[in-house]
């Protein structure tokens, strides 16, 4: 009986152990990422002509810092769930390159949304957890 319920205990704080590395990397991920998108917009704020390689090589590192993400997170939820940051961060690329200020804008808006609603899908939480 001792040996069952030590078993039962070691099972238990593995997965405890688990939800709280899973916790803290999802964190960690979603945080950079608010990060880079705030200061892409800080950095974007007063312009008017968004066409020029820095913020395009911006983007590109936001898409390449969420493509290395976004593999990790796949094992958390379901794909469909967040690949709607990659379709934002490709069509962000376009925007740049047509010089579409007011739909970046709107994109990096929406990116903010999306990672905030992702913090919802992928804490812990009541309904997470059952």
């Amino acid at each position: 009986m001792n040996k069952r319920l030590v078993s039962i205990l070691a099972i238990i704080v593995i997965l405890i152990g688990i939800c709280i590395t899973e916790q803290v990397m999802v964190s960690n991920y979603l945080a950079n990422m608010t990060d880079k998108i705030v200061a892409l917009t800080e950095f974007v704020k007063d312009k008017n002509d968004i066409n020029n390689q820095e913020i395009y090589d911006k983007v590109v590192d936001l898409e390449t810092t969420w493509d290395g993400y976004e593999g990790a997170l796949c094992f958390l939820v379901n794909l469909k769930d967040i690949e709607d940051v990659g379709v934002e961060l490709t069509k962000m690329k376009v925007y740049v390159v047509e010089n579409n200020e007011a739909m970046f804008k709107a994109s990096l808006a929406l990116l903010l949304y999306y990672i905030e609603g992702y913090y919802n899908i992928m804490g812990i939480s009541f309904e997470n957890i059952f």
